[in-house]
């Protein structure tokens, strides 16, 4: 008896500890990055998106640099969803940006029509140019 009350205690604290695995929950969406649902591989878009990354009104964006695009244009990286911030960090696909430093993604031009049917769009970034950032 002693034998299956210990073999059970163990079984239950076996399963007990898989019920909670660290990202079977996924992480909420930011509120200021907009996603999309992935489908498919890597891929898509072949245009190259390349500024400095920004938050401008509660909205994260991409800014001309002057360099790879001109300084008063602006696009809303749409990222796959699992884009998080952690810190001050924004993790995409395992590749982590800063707000103020150049980045540079994959894509191409989104409509907004295409956006408001396929993306979660934070409120303070609808009505800018959206950029679908390439699967990672």
């Amino acid at each position: 008896m002693a034998r299956t009350t210990v073999i059970g205690m163990a079984a239950l604290s076996l399963t007990a500890g898989c019920g909670w695995i660290g990202g079977s929950t996924p992480a909420p969406n930011p509120t200021d990055v907009a996603v999309y649902d992935p489908t498919g591989g890597p891929g898509g878009f072949a245009a190259l998106l390349a500024g400095v990354l920004d938050r401008v009104d509660g909205c994260v964006v991409v800014r001309g640099d002057g360099i790879d695009m001109a300084t008063d244009r602006e696009y809303v990286p749409v990222f796959p969803r699992g884009a998080h911030w952690n810190g001050d960090v924004l993790v995409v696909g395992g590749t982590k940006y800063r707000l103020g430093e150049h980045a540079e993604f994959g894509g191409g031009e989104l409509s907004e029509q295409s956006a408001s049917a396929m993306a979660d769009v934070p409120a303070a970034c609808v009505g800018r140019p959206m950029w679908l950032v390439s699967g990672q």
